[in-house]
């Protein structure tokens, strides 16, 4: 996992809310299925967003 402490180390948007990665506290990880990068920021995170892998449909909190 990535946590980005520096924004710049992480490039895209959250797949939960569509949100540029530019704060503090964002990460991306790879999906535990198929390993497709999964970017959450800060805010989807601290709330157990929902997200879905593009790839293989795994869902995850």
């Amino acid at each position: 996992m990535i946590d980005a402490y520096n924004p710049s180390m992480i490039e895209g948007r959250c797949i939960s809310c569509g949100q540029g990665l530019v704060e503090e506290g964002c990460v991306a990880f790879p999906c535990p299925e198929c390993g497709t990068i999964i970017r959450r920021c800060r805010s989807c995170r601290e709330k157990s967003a929902k997200y879905e892998c593009p790839e293989c449909g795994l869902v995850g909190p």
